[in-house]
């Protein structure tokens, strides 16, 4: 460590002074002339040269950063994860898109949807009704392209003479859909009996609208007689 020049100055002082002190005691003072001590040590008084160092080594100025490699993995390794999940997400896509199963014609959808309101013991009158009339809209609308599902009863209703369908079915459909608004939208009750004429006409009304493989007409196979629904 360089010393500082003043500090080295006052220690030369002060030994030339503790050297000077002692002599100036042991001699008598005389007023001829100045101690004979007094330049013994002036020329032993040269403060050693202690800031005088060697040339320092040349100062590296290249890139000398140990934590760049990581970072720099680091990121590789992020990168090769977003391109994985880019690329997977992308091929599950692919086979998502590829495994659709085509979609149902209507009657196999209106017959799916019928089953499953069959047990007519486990349904109150309103719920059985409401999902009756949604089930036949439905079909309407998927086989006649009509839009039954938007409409109220008076709207539908006019419609349906529309259809290229038997005149017989026609009135019963408008017999039905007259009869379930008071039990969809009031307090009337029915019965299980009439529940079940009701969805063996519904499963009549598919059956029979359904056109025939290869020829494009209706399905006109006779069907069990069943009660009349209230016209």
């Amino acid at each position: 460590m360089t010393q500082n020049p003043f500090i080295s100055a006052g220690l030369v002082l002060w030994l030339a002074l503790s050297m000077a002190i002692p002599a100036m005691g042991a001699q008598p003072q005389t007023p001829s002339g100045p101690p004979p001590q007094a330049n013994a040590t002036a020329p032993d008084s040269t403060a050693p040269m202690t800031d005088i160092h060697d040339i320092r080594p040349p100062v590296s100025v290249g890139i000398d950063a140990p934590w760049l490699i990581p970072v720099l993995l680091t990121l590789a390794a992020a990168a090769i994860l977003v391109a994985a999940w880019w690329f997977w997400n992308k091929h599950k896509k692919a086979r998502t898109v590829e495994t659709i199963v085509p979609e149902l014609p209507p009657e196999m959808r209106a017959m799916k949807a019928l089953d499953e309101i069959a047990d007519v013991k486990r349904l109150d009158g309103k719920t059985f009704y409401f999902r009756l009339s949604a089930i036949l809209r439905q079909y309407v609308f998927g086989r006649f392209a009509v839009g039954a599902p938007e409409m109220t009863t008076e709207e539908f209703v006019p419609c349906i003479d529309r259809l290229h369908i038997e005149n017989d079915l026609a009135r019963r459909l408008r017999g039905l859909c007259r009869a379930m608004d008071p039990v969809k939208f009031g307090s009337e009750t029915v019965v299980e009996k009439q529940m079940e004429t009701d969805l063996f006409f519904a499963r009549e009304f598919v059956r029979k609208t359904t056109p025939t493989a290869g020829t494009g007409n209706s399905n006109e196979e006779p069907v069990q007689a069943m009660p009349q629904t209230v016209s």
